[in-house]
């Protein structure tokens, strides 16, 4: 297991397209689902302008990749103003409760509040373990399967 000090998170650049995509293709099968989404079209819709998602990788002191977190801006037409959907976020399981999961949603966090982002908002299925890690973080449930973390009150 590795501890937050000894990982480093960054915005992932085109060149970390397959070490993602691995770890996409890991998350998704871990939920019984089998993707679809080929390199190519995964590094043109997070590298060529507009890009569709934007996404930053978790690295052990050694370099190696242990998780990730991806997701894009949604537009709030009901209030007005922009919000951060966070859509995959994967720790490697010999990585996990150490620290690297909380430390990629920090890494949105942070943007999210520098892009003037109001929320950040994310699904999880009810019976997943990582409902509780997300309250921990601070994110409320809203039902239907969403969870937010609203930046203007905090």
């Amino acid at each position: 297991m590795s501890l937050a000090g000894d990982v480093r998170v960054r915005r992932a650049g085109r060149g970390d397209a397959p070490v993602l995509l691995a770890m996409l293709v890991a998350l998704s099968r871990l939920h019984g689902r089998e993707p679809t989404i080929g390199l190519e079209t995964f590094e043109r819709d997070g590298w060529d302008e507009p890009a569709r998602f934007e996404a930053w990788i978790a690295e052990a002191a050694d370099g190696a990749p242990v998780g990730f977190v991806q997701g894009f801006p949604k537009y709030a037409s009901w209030t007005g103003g922009e919000w951060f959907f966070v859509a995959n976020l994967w720790v490697e399981p010999d990585h996990r409760s150490g620290g690297v999961g909380a430390a990629l949603m920090a890494a949105v966090e942070a943007h999210a509040r520098a892009t003037g982002r109001a929320r950040i908002e994310l699904t999880v299925a009810r019976d997943n373990p990582a409902v509780g890690f997300y309250k921990r973080l601070g994110l409320t449930d809203r039902g239907d399967y969403r969870m937010a973390l609203d930046l203007a009150r905090l």
